[in-house]
């Protein structure tokens, strides 16, 4: 238990405990529903309006609290599910998500079991910008295409969304794109996975730069103004946020006023079983991907880049990437834990939408829909991604783990996501001429049978479990190790028996 704990765990394991998480989201969502005799819908995890509903809270604070002209006021009401009315402002309602802050939870977790805070990790000047910018196009980017990484590929692949499809796709050029800006850019060696004290130490000891550039013995992050600018904006955000979620959405109007909001209001307006179970499946994905390092983005890049870098390692070596990074990508790590997430996720999907007849969660509205923002939206979550070390859903995990660049992104999230809510209508509009595809998931192309369409979504989850064991298969092969090593050593343990076999 101590090693399980303390060390860090290979992309296979922490792909089957992020599926574990999307269950237990799942749940969170449907049982409140089922208990108000209610047919649920079955929807992965979702995060970006719940990040939307994060920064509107601050902007209803600062109006509230400094009298200052709140510029997303359109005269719109809405009635929470809780009774109370506020004003809506146009693109989302004041609120907190409890699994982005079960995630930060999560990776504050793995710092404190692994003793590990990752505020020793040093990052240039140079990949601050380059990050905070990443952080504007990828928040951006979330709002053409319907939602985020997380919910086209981890989401969207088991719901089998026509248009998390094609966004998957422009992801995958983008992040390739940026991938490939970044090496121009000098910054290849920013690419790790995770950054750990004792491998980068115990590089540092023997000499190996390459492996640990961004680690420095003399380096004081705490005399660094951006980092308390960040650590300021996290505080700030996710405290106005929680209180918030607490209490009420109007809870800083009504502090004001002299009122105080009974505690039992909150819970982001959909009830408290919903915001602890949420919560605690934030927790655990968020463990899990601070375990391993797990992410979406970098699975689409190994797909790509994997075989470029066992074509031509030294290319990438001489550009600077990690050798632990080309390991990670030639042995297709990300990608095995991302389809074991498919696996476990599709399995549930199967079970609640197929054999209990529980709504389709990707569908209903031209979220879901294929237009054209998604391949726009698409490309700039992929470049956005890169950009960032990191896609959303690791962004938050990252922020517990204590990672500046992630810290300074995050401020870009706040930048990216104020054009689509200024310009509200606007964008609205477009995405509502510009269907494409008015089928939610890619079965209804086939058939309207419903029997018929679980069918194929039987047949597409033994497909994704013949296609998790040829990227065992394969990733062993490549990096030459074995399958049981592919399977259950973390990346850094993985890399010392490569390590130990080539000298």
């Amino acid at each position: 238990m101590k090693k399980l704990l303390t060390k860090q765990w290979s992309f296979l394991w922490a792909g089957i405990i992020f599926g574990v998480a999307q269950i237990i989201y799942l749940l969170g969502t449907m049982l409140p529903k089922m208990l108000d005799g209610k047919v649920p819908k079955v929807k992965p995890m979702t995060v970006t309006t719940d990040l939307g509903k994060m920064f509107r809270a601050i902007e209803v604070w600062i109006s509230n609290t400094f009298g200052i002209s709140d510029f997303q006021i359109y005269g719109n009401s809405t009635v929470m599910d809780n009774g109370t009315t506020i004003n809506s402002g146009g693109a989302f309602v004041p609120g907190i998500g409890w699994i982005i802050l079960g995630m930060l939870i999560g990776g504050w977790l793995v710092a404190r079991v692994e003793g590990d805070s990752r505020i020793w990790v040093k990052y240039s000047k140079k990949m601050l910008i380059v990050s905070f910018i990443g952080g504007i196009v990828f928040s951006y980017g979330t709002r053409l295409a319907g939602g985020c990484t997380l919910n086209h590929l981890l989401g969207g692949v088991p719901m089998m969304s026509i248009h998390s499809l094609v966004a998957i796709v422009f992801m995958s050029i983008g992040g390739l794109s940026a991938f490939l800006l970044m090496n121009k850019l000098k910054l290849s060696h920013n690419f790790k996975h995770q950054n750990t004290k004792l491998y980068s130490v115990k590089a540092f000891e023997k000499g190996d730069k390459a492996e640990c550039t961004n680690y420095d013995p003399n380096y004081k992050p705490t005399k660094r103004i951006i980092f308390w600018v960040g650590l300021i904006f996290l505080v700030l955000f996710f405290g106005v946020a929680i209180f918030g979620g607490l209490f009420s959405p109007d809870f800083f109007s009504h502090l004001k006023a002299g009122k105080i909001v009974p505690f039992n209001k909150g819970f982001a307006h959909k009830g408290l079983l919903y915001g602890l179970i949420t919560l605690f499946s934030g927790i655990v994905a968020g463990f899990a991907m601070a375990k391993s390092g797990f992410g979406t983005e970098c699975a689409l890049v190994s797909a790509e880049a994997g075989s470029m870098i066992k074509n031509n390692e030294k290319k990438f070596a001489d550009a600077g990437l990690p050798k632990i990074t080309r390991t990670l990508f030639k042995g297709l790590l990300p990608l095995q834990g991302v389809t074991a997430a498919w696996i476990i996720t599709l399995a549930g999907v199967i079970f609640f939408w197929g054999f209990l007849g529980f709504k389709h969660g990707f569908s209903g509205g031209v979220k879901y829909q294929l237009t054209a923002g998604v391949p726009i939206g698409g490309f700039l979550l992929g470049a956005g991604a890169v950009l960032l070390v990191g896609c959303e859903i690791r962004s938050y995990m990252r922020l517990g783990l204590g990672y500046l660049n992630t810290w300074v992104g995050f401020m870009g999230f706040a930048i990216g996501y104020l054009p689509f809510v200024i310009f509200y209508k606007e964008h609205k509009a477009f995405l509502k001429d510009s269907v494409w595809v008015e089928k939610f998931y890619w079965p209804q192309l086939f058939t309207d049978s419903h029997f018929i369409q679980v069918i194929i979504a039987i047949l597409f989850l033994i497909a994704l479990i013949f296609f998790l064991y040829y990227l065992i298969k394969k990733g062993a092969k490549d990096t030459g190790t074995t399958k049981k090593a592919i399977i259950n050593l973390n990346t850094e343990d993985l890399q010392y028996m490569i390590d130990k076999k080539t000298t």
